[in-house]
């Protein structure tokens, strides 16, 4: 499959001059985490960055570090949204099913079993909760520090039919108020890890976690 990354953003809520992909958690950029994950596989034949906020720093720094791999770049020129920026990265990616992913969700999505499917999928994880929870028992409080809920919620990873997305996608507008309604997604559970990096808060929890081997190592 190609990968088309979504990492038009300027990532407000970092707190950081640096474009959000660039950010650096645990001494390595956001960006590198994705690229190094994703070069690793048999599956993934070509990388699409599409890019917004100073997209010439990222671009820099991908050619930099990256210079002997397939990875290519489209660059918004005004605001289009999660499913316009994907519509215009599908013209540099070739094979029917395309891997679609968020730069600033972190996992260790087994690419393999998910190219498997075939299908339109979307990828959910189990999500933590922010704040303690507190439960009735007999009448009094009992609480539950950040606990990891059993229901499902999106994971930033996605696997369209290349075809079937190009004839939904809008020039401007969002992936999921505007083309997930209109299409039918398998579930891809995963029970790995997973950690999004939308803040400074985010950044601090990543850094205090124990990386599984396949996102610790380039």
């Amino acid at each position: 499959m190609d990968t088309i990354i979504l990492a038009g953003g300027k990532g407000n809520r970092m707190e950081d001059v640096l474009p959000k992909p660039l950010v650096r958690v645990k001494n390595k950029a956001i960006l590198a985490y994705q690229l190094d994950y994703l070069l690793k596989s048999k599956q993934i034949e070509k990388i699409i960055l599409s890019l917004g906020y100073k997209a010439d720093e990222i671009i820099d720094y991908v050619k930099v570090n990256y210079p002997d791999y397939p990875i290519d770049f489209v660059v918004e020129t005004e605001p289009l949204g999660t499913a316009g920026a994907f519509k215009q990265a599908l013209v540099k990616a070739n094979s029917g099913f395309i891997l679609g992913l968020n730069c600033d969700d972190i996992t260790d999505i087994d690419i393999e079993n998910l190219s498997k499917l075939g299908a339109n999928t979307i990828c959910v994880a189990h999500p933590q909760l922010p704040f303690g929870l507190v439960k009735e028992n007999n009448g009094y409080a009992e609480f539950l520090e950040k606990p990891i809920l059993d229901d499902w919620v999106s994971c930033g990873w996605y696997v369209f039919n290349k075809n079937e997305l190009l004839s939904l996608l809008p020039k401007k507008g969002s992936l999921e108020y505007e083309v997930f309604p209109k299409i039918k997604l398998k579930l891809y559970k995963h029970e790995g890890f997973w950690q999004p990096l939308n803040s400074k808060k985010d950044i601090l929890v990543f850094e205090s976690l124990d990386l599984p081997q396949s996102l610790s190592t380039g």
